[in-house]
């Protein structure tokens, strides 16, 4: 199977298409389509992935400090092969992914998370 998702990065006006399939070796393929320089150099690093990568925050090549170098900090892209990952894995659910469409950032300059 395979699974895509896509982060809108309207920050700086870039849209990263993330997607993930299962090898038959239990790996996983990662396929980053970007408008962004920085983005595909990540993804020139990033074409297989394990599923240690994608369980296991601390030592997955994901957010591997060489490999997402390029990246800015608030780069949404890893986690977008994070979420892609977990489709493809069944460990986030399909239905429920289809009914919510989508995760969110949200910015509240100037505001206490007490007023939002």
């Amino acid at each position: 199977m395979t699974n895509t998702v896509v982060a809108h990065m309207k920050t700086c006006s870039k849209t990263n298409k993330v997607t993930v399939s299962m090898r038959s070796d239990g790996d996983l393929d990662v396929k980053i389509v970007s408008d962004c320089p920085n983005v595909k150099d990540y993804a020139e690093k990033l074409k297989i992935i394990s599923v240690n990568d994608v369980v296991n925050f601390s030592g997955s090549r994901v957010v591997d400090p060489n490999i997402r170098s390029s990246l800015s900090v608030p780069c949404l892209t890893p986690i977008a092969v994070f979420e892609a990952a977990w489709l493809e894995l069944g460990m986030l659910s399909k239905n429920l992914s289809e009914n919510v469409g989508s995760n969110s950032v949200t910015f509240h300059p100037d505001k206490d998370a007490n007023d939002v």
